[in-house]
């Protein structure tokens, strides 16, 4: 890291994004947005980075089985939310349950703000350990549910396994819904339960606020999106930057001028170009997206949680139950992710995701057609206790990162993450918002 370069005496934009992610396009949309002239470049020939969408065989087929919470994004009206049941499936023991539903209907943000306390308020639907543990649990998760985000990250911070402790959680509730859930959506599959109980409590604080949704048109609407905000030519692919510097930027054909620059890439390339960053630790995420005529679905369309330690599932999905669209014909598009898998004999574990599907799901025959396979080795950054849930997006003056490698993991840690790097850069260039209308990522 350096804020030495060569000199010039124009500039090319007042910030430089490097990496088109939903990191960097919310940090550039943010800088946009307060009269800044911003200019992302991309390495790749689309944006999003992991966020992507492709079509298969007429399959709409998101790159990774992503999916967003109602609780964030319910209002976007633009991304057309296809939504799953309230609470996720439990697969365990051989059957089927749901958890974290409210017992007596739909769950949602609002009414939230009133707890339960003993004296009648709602319930959510906590189906494992005794009835004073199912009590102990819906209070736990309506409270959780009902407590700002700042608070979660301001509380002191401990290990899921300091936290079940705390609450007096049974093995039975621990291997039968913590462990598989947080392994399906925080990717964390640690036996010893070493995850921060702060990350814990904001997956579950997705969870219990809202649904399980995604967009109609895939994950990549989000990027696109936020893309749609800058004005024409603010984003710039085919662009590999070999070198940065906190006024200005090294492609392989130019020097790019500005008074400020932000790295929005992966974190392994972000140390590349930021000696001496730190790389966090990261977890493997592998999806598969299959094809089968299902039968007829009972109610709503649920995300499944595989809870059998025995399965390579963590988490499916009948993606075109909730979204129609993203299937061609009558089969249903099902998407799964395995975590923790090292990427090579995938094709046996496909063989073996394709047999435990078949036994999730009643088909009306046995022809299940694998559509897509992604394997991404650096998927989420792990949130061990202690993590730092608001590492620096600040390096020095006019050298700024981001990316959910910085907070949270995620697509909304890394929107959150490019809007703290977007307020450093005003801060330091001494700029204000135009509007008052800045805190939605894609109005």
């Amino acid at each position: 890291m350096t804020a030495q370069s060569p000199s010039h005496r124009h500039q090319d934009a007042d910030v430089i994004v490097v990496g088109a992610g939903v990191a960097g396009l919310q940090a550039a949309g943010w800088l946009h947005e307060a009269g800044l002239d911003v200019l992302v470049v991309e390495a790749s020939d689309r944006v999003g980075g992991r966020a992507g969408t492709e079509r298969v065989s007429g399959f709409v087929v998101d790159r990774g089985f992503h999916l967003v919470s109602t609780a964030e994004h319910g209002d976007n009206a633009k991304l057309e939310l296809g939504c799953f049941a309230a609470g996720v499936d439990l697969q365990l023991d051989g059957k089927r349950i749901r958890y974290g539903d409210r017992a007596g209907g739909a769950v949602g943000a609002a009414g939230l703000a009133g707890v339960p306390d003993g004296h009648g308020g709602p319930a959510l639907r906590t189906p494992l350990g005794s009835p004073a543990e199912r009590r102990r649990q819906s209070g736990w998760l309506l409270k959780v549910a009902a407590t700002r985000t700042d608070a979660i990250l301001a509380a002191p911070e401990r290990s899921a396994a300091d936290l079940v402790a705390e609450l007096g959680l049974s093995r039975r509730v621990v291997d039968g819904f913590l462990r598989p859930y947080l392994e399906a959506f925080t990717a964390e599959a640690d036996p010893r339960l070493s995850v921060s109980g702060r990350a814990v409590e904001l997956a579950l604080r997705q969870l219990v606020r809202g649904r399980w949704c995604l967009p109609s048109a895939g994950i990549a609407a989000i990027p696109q999106r936020l893309a749609e905000q800058l004005p024409p030519g603010a984003v710039r692919l085919e662009t590999e930057v070999l070198v940065v510097h906190a006024n200005g930027v090294v492609t392989a054909d130019e020097v790019l001028r500005s008074s400020a620059v932000v790295v929005a890439t992966d974190p392994a390339t972000a140390v590349e170009l930021l000696p001496g960053l730190h790389e966090p630790q990261l977890r493997s995420v592998t999806t598969f997206h299959h094809a089968a005529v299902l039968q007829p679905a009972r109610g709503e369309p649920a995300v499944l949680v595989d809870a059998d330690p025995h399965s390579p599932v963590s988490r499916t999905a009948p993606v075109s139950h909730a979204v129609p669209a993203r299937s061609p014909d009558h089969r249903t598009l099902v998407s799964t992710n395995v975590v923790g898998h090292t990427g090579t004999r995938t094709s046996e574990l496909e063989a073996a995701v394709r047999a435990r599907l078949a036994e999730l799901y009643p088909a009306e025959d046995d022809r299940w057609e694998c559509v897509a396979v992604h394997h991404f080795p650096h998927a989420a950054p792990a949130m061990t206790a202690p993590h730092n849930f608001r590492r620096p997006v600040r390096l020095i003056h006019g050298l700024y990162v981001c990316g959910d490698h910085r907070g949270t993991a995620g697509i909304d840690g890394a929107l959150e993450s490019g809007r703290r790097a977007a307020r450093s850069v005003m801060a330091d260039l001494g700029v204000t918002f135009r509007t008052k209308d800045v805190d939605r990522y894609t109005a």
